[in-house]
């Protein structure tokens, strides 16, 4: 059976439809279902409800909506977002609140709506449906899926008039060739259906993850920093990567590529320096101009990689962008519940990042700096950069001012506060599990790094928040949970990041529970998803999954969950002396091998697990006290160790 896109709520929600004598939910008209709302509502779905007062009759993934479309024999319109999407907002207003479009897909299509980042295995295979038929991806995602579930026509955004042309032109090609589509959406499953290639490669050499690492530069963009292209994200994963390399080997060219990124990352229009932390990616290839979304996951990340960064160059200008991103995170993106919600949406009343612009006009007023030194020192000009306003940098020779930088902090509070008296975009609080496990891991470094005690607290909270209201009776994981309410059934990427980040904070507290809960969560991973030949699959059963079964092994803006549970059982295997985590992970390096080799830096995070392979990797046991020790280990933050402390009175049982 398939489970439930959301969970639905008949309270409060639109009146059940009668059936027709021959089986036809009755129709209600369009001005009906705009105000009573569709199938949606009572989602605890943030974007499922953005979507429940649509003219479409939207319904959730779940067995109801797919039999029906079998039953009615209609293709499925498929639209898969999230709720800070601004592509997902255009299209909600100009395609799907239209009555023309609503019409005709109420009268030819079962239409349904699935929240991408509540139902990630959903996403994964269509998203590889859209790539495979249109050549590009993205979202809002568009997919055209035949009662079988088999996609055969697919995009992204489309605009009023030709989503008019393309609902047409599926439904007269379903209804007159149904056979073709059939077929096309068949074949289109064949090909994404399949397993990631793989056999038993050779084993990475030393020499050889060297080469791979500096391979890797090839596509590396040398006047702006990260890889050439036109927009640019982040990719934590990479750049960390290539900083445990520079570690490793102390190869120059890898130290200056990843110095040079960090470094345009941080200057750029991407960070939000007046409220700290980071938007999703830049839209060009200076940095300057972002998509204005703030993930958790990006800032979970990549604080800790500029806390890692600090360690390699001891530097401690990383050091402070990776703290102050952990203090927004504290500041801006808690959860009522206690752990950290979602994402901030990329608009802020219809228009993209107008919470964050700024005229010289607006820089004066909020910080009394009549000489513009203030809008200088922040690039922020008459012409702007941004629809007339522009997005706040830190570059150029007013940076380098020594007595600018002195009135900056000053300065920033001052434009904060004016910033806050402005209308803000929404968050989503939704506490997805494997965003808070990477949230947490991050604290646990900040408070290493740091000693400052708020850093722990925060995730220690978010951990217990996380166990207490995304895990059932049972153990088993809720992919997140929306107002207290657990949702769907969580993918391998939740039980890898969370048992991270416990084991994260159990380097840092040596509280034992911490990692007797990692420990419990590797046990059901394996026992979910593990491949006998190697690797592990995303989620725990065909059912959640319906073009087949899929080991997920590339690395996007998050680590795959693959590369996330190699990391983990290294550190584990030296933690515990279990010799069976660190033959799991070898048997799938060796099985994935030659994918790694061909992929290169797609699969950065199985480069990493390669690295630690490799060796050496250092078991580091603190007896007694050992405050200079502990303080040069928090200070370096090695990736290439795992540490306890024990008490001079010797370990406790648990420990």
């Amino acid at each position: 059976m398939l489970s439930l896109g959301c969970r639905a709520s008949t309270a409060g929600g639109p009146p059940t439809p009668s059936a027709s004598a021959f089986g036809q939910p009755a129709a209600r008209s369009i001005e009906q279902i705009r105000r009573e709302g569709n199938h949606l509502v009572g989602s605890t779905s943030a974007y499922l409800l953005q979507h429940a007062h649509n003219p479409v009759d939207w319904r959730p993934w779940g067995p109801e909506a797919l039999a029906l479309a079998a039953r009615l024999g209609r293709p499925i319109f498929l639209s898969i977002g999230y709720v800070s999407c601004h592509w997902c907002h255009v299209m909600a207003k100009d395609v799907f609140e239209q009555d023309d479009v609503a019409a005709f897909l109420n009268e030819h299509f079962v239409s349904i709506k699935v929240d991408r980042e509540e139902r990630p295995d959903l996403d994964a295979v269509y998203m590889e449906a859209v790539e495979e038929i249109s050549g590009s991806g993205g979202w809002p995602m568009t997919a055209f899926l035949t009662p079988s579930l088999h996609p055969f026509f697919a995009g992204t955004y489309f605009p009023h008039e030709r989503f008019l042309q393309v609902i047409h032109a599926v439904e007269e090609r379903f209804r007159t060739a149904p056979g073709d589509a059939e077929n096309r959406g068949a074949e289109v499953a064949r090909r994404i259906a399949a397993t990631e290639p793989a056999g038993e490669g050779s084993a990475f050499g030393v020499d050889e993850l060297h080469e791979l690492a500096r391979r890797a530069l090839s596509s590396f963009d040398d006047v702006h920093g990260g890889f050439r292209g036109g927009a640019k994200f982040p990719t934590p994963i990479r750049w960390r990567f290539l900083l445990d390399a520079f570690r490793k080997w102390g190869d120059p060219e890898l130290g200056s590529a990843v110095g040079k990124t960090i470094d345009a990352i941080a200057a750029g229009g991407i960070h939000d320096h007046v409220g700290g932390g980071f938007f999703r990616y830049a839209t060009e290839a200076t940095w300057t101009i972002p998509h204005f979304e703030k993930m958790l996951y990006d800032n979970a990340q990549l604080a800790a990689l500029y806390l890692a960064a600090a360690a390699a160059f001891d530097d401690a200008r990383y050091r402070a962008v990776g703290l102050d991103t952990l203090d927004f995170l504290l500041r801006d993106m808690r959860a009522p519940e206690g752990g950290f919600g979602s994402s901030f949406d990329a608009d802020t009343d219809g228009k993209e990042g107008a919470t964050y612009l700024f005229t010289p006009a607006e820089v004066r007023a909020a910080v009394g700096d009549e000489d513009g030194d203030a809008a200088a020192f922040l690039g922020v000009t008459e012409a702007g950069n941004f629809e007339g306003s522009s997005v706040p940098t830190l570059r150029g020779a007013s940076v380098e001012s020594s007595a600018n930088v002195k009135r900056w902090p000053a300065w920033r509070a001052k434009l904060l506060a004016a910033r806050v008296r402005r209308a803000q975009p929404s968050f989503d609080s939704k506490m997805v599990t494997a965003w808070n496990g990477l949230a947490v891991g991050a604290l646990a470094q900040g408070y290493r790094v740091s000693g400052e005690r708020r850093f722990l607290d925060a995730a220690e909270q978010a951990a217990a928040a996380v166990l207490r209201l995304n895990r059932r009776a049972g153990g088993e994981l809720a992919r997140a949970s929306s107002g207290g309410h657990a949702g769907e059934a969580a993918i391998l990427d939740d039980y890898a990041f969370l048992a991270t980040g416990l084991l994260d904070l159990f380097e840092a507290t040596n509280d034992p529970g911490h990692l007797e809960t990692a420990l419990s969560l590797v046990a059901q991973a394996t026992a979910r998803f593990a491949d006998p030949a190697g690797a592990w699959f995303l989620t725990s059963g065909s059912d959640q999954e319906p073009l087949g079964r899929r080991i997920s092994v590339e690395d996007g803006v998050e680590p795959s969950g693959n590369a996330a549970m190699l990391l983990l059982l290294e550190r584990l295997a030296a933690l515990t002396g279990r010799n069976d985590f660190t033959v799991v992970v070898q048997r799938a390096l060796h099985h994935y091998a030659d994918v790694v080799r061909q992929r290169g830096l797609d699969m950065a995070g199985w480069m990493d697990g390669a690295l630690l392979d490799a060796g050496p990797f250092y078991e580091l046991v603190i007896a007694g006290e050992g405050r200079s020790l502990r303080d040069t280990w928090n200070r370096l933050l090695p990736s290439w160790t795992a540490g306890v402390q024990v008490p001079e009175a010797g370990p406790s049982p648990a420990l």
